[in-house]
């Protein structure tokens, strides 16, 4: 049977007037609505029916300040603009979603005192627990972690030999992106290419800076000379620096082989300039990027690019955290990196070539 409850005052609905409504008891209400121990089904759809049709809606901080537990998830991440940054939300999400959890964003824009601030914020507990996203992890964040005692995992979206304090104070999630750009330079390198240009965010960032090492170390691995004029390292590392980095290149009349840059949005920008100067990709110039968004799929012609496992990450960074909450994990600190993988679309072959340049 169906019942018809209205609320005719308009007031705000709390548990017990569900249970005076309802004619069970607050503790079956709350129970009902925590799905915990077993419950009949047709109480639960009387209790659901109700707070259908009174609009009732769970006060979070009374629950919280009796269950000492926020139910959600703080992710702070660096970049909004990047879709890359979006599986991984997505995945983080997926995972505290099964747990009955939220997830809040935090848009740091990779700034020192941003990221600071909001790990200051973890100390009052606004969240059970962080996963921060971040660019270049400094002794400042270490110390700021060190006095949190809510689970955190972090993730630098690189290998963590780069960011080796991060081991010591929690769970750090990565991928080996050196690896990524050292097989991605490879890969140029067997379809003949010497000349090769690379364009990156700031060389002082770790995320950034591993990256350029692997590019470095597979063209000094084939004998190949790395030429700094074909180096480009931008403030920002977004459409616009790739954008302007390439046409840098352009103007300044060096035309590299091929190009490798550090992330797919750095390449986006970097082929827009260079259609713009009547350039074919990859007749003239090859191009390949890292990270594996959906857009460069969608390319004419499709970029080439390193998947760096971004999904996994953000699944594998929220498993680690609930492990924490659930009590299950042990006291030792996870280090996960994942390996790259090298995707080769249209946009690095060029059968034409010149594979006796000097």
């Amino acid at each position: 049977m169906i019942h018809k409850y209205e609320n005719d005052n308009k007031k705000e609905v709390t548990i017990y007037d569900l249970a005076n409504i309802t004619g069970f008891s607050p503790g079956t209400i709350s129970r009902c609505l925590n799905n915990i121990g077993y419950i009949k089904e047709d109480t639960r759809k009387r209790i659901e029916t109700a707070c259908e049709q009174l609009n009732y809606m769970p006060n979070r901080v009374a629950r919280s300040l009796k269950t000492k537990k926020t139910e959600l998830i703080l992710v702070a991440i660096p970049d909004m603009d990047n879709p890359f940054f979006v599986d991984m939300i997505k995945a983080i999400d997926e995972v505290a979603k099964s747990h009955a959890y939220s997830i809040i964003l935090y848009y740091t824009k990779g700034d020192l005192n941003e990221e600071l601030k909001v790990l200051n914020m973890m100390k009052e507990h606004i969240a059970d627990a962080m996963i921060m996203i971040n660019l270049n992890f400094t002794h400042k964040h270490v110390k700021a972690i060190t006095h949190i005692y809510s689970p955190i995992v972090l993730s630098g979206i690189c290998s963590s030999k780069i960011n080796k304090n991060t081991i010591d104070c929690c769970d750090y999630v990565g991928v080996d992106t050196y690896k990524g750009t050292y097989e991605a330079t490879k890969h140029l390198i067997l379809q003949g290419y010497k000349r090769i240009g690379f364009i990156s965010g700031p060389k002082s960032i770790s995320v950034f800076y591993e990256r350029y090492c692997g590019y470095r170390d597979a063209m000094l691995a084939s004998g190949i000379k790395v030429n700094k004029e074909n180096i480009i390292f931008k403030e920002a590392w977004g459409e616009e620096a790739g954008y302007e980095a390439a046409y840098t290149l352009l103007k300044n009349n060096i035309l590299p082989q091929a190009l490798c840059t550090s992330n797919d949005i750095m390449a986006v920008g970097a082929i827009m300039a260079l259609k713009e100067m009547k350039l074919n990709i990859p007749r003239d110039i090859a191009i390949i990027g890292m990270d594996n968004i959906e857009l460069g799929r969608r390319l004419s012609p499709a970029l080439s690019t390193v998947s760096i496992a971004q999904y996994e990450i953000g699944k594998a960074a929220a498993n680690i955290i609930f492990d924490k909450l659930s009590g299950i994990q042990n006291k030792s600190f996870e280090n996960i990196i994942y390996e790259p993988r090298l995707i080769i679309r249209e946009s690095s072959i060029n059968k034409k070539v010149d594979r006796n340049y000097g």
